[in-house]
């Protein structure tokens, strides 16, 4: 499992999403934690909303990215579309920075994500079927993680 040997090499686990997204990036990051990973997900309604404010909504995650990350890290992005312009603004810092990326998106559409993350999942006809999908993959690698074996 690709995903879960990528967790388990990175020093810490960033998790980023918007909508739905954003509460299965929390979700994965909780089990992540559950596995004794360092994970945290970037999407604190407080944070977001003063980054919104303070410099703009294309900018929400890539200034905590900025602040957080480092080379040896991993920031996994939860979208849908792929196409939201934090999401892929906080890849791109990533990328900057020298930070591994893993993009968890719909397989719908072309979409910026995928040509910036440096690996990239894609399964769902729509947005709903994305995002059931994204749920999906974060408990088959949480279950790996603690399993120890691919279930």
């Amino acid at each position: 499992m690709r995903l879960a040997k990528a967790i388990l090499k990175a020093k810490r686990v960033y998790l980023i999403g918007n909508g739905g997204s954003a509460a299965n990036a929390s979700h994965f990051a909780n089990d992540l934690v559950a596995c004794g990973v360092k994970a945290h997900a970037l999407t604190d309604v407080a944070t977001l909303t003063a980054t919104y404010n303070d410099y703009s909504y294309g900018a929400a995650f890539s200034v905590q990215v900025k602040v957080f990350a480092e080379p040896g890290d991993l920031l996994i992005a939860m979208s849908g579309s792929g196409m939201s312009p934090n999401i892929v603004s906080a890849l791109a810092t990533a990328k900057e920075l020298g930070v591994a990326s893993w993009a968890i998106l719909g397989d719908y559409q072309e979409n910026e994500a995928e040509k910036i993350a440096d690996n990239v999942t894609k399964f769902g006809r729509d947005m709903q079927e994305a995002e059931e999908k994204q749920i999906y993959l974060s408990h088959k690698v949480s279950r790996w993680l603690k399993d120890g074996k691919d279930s």
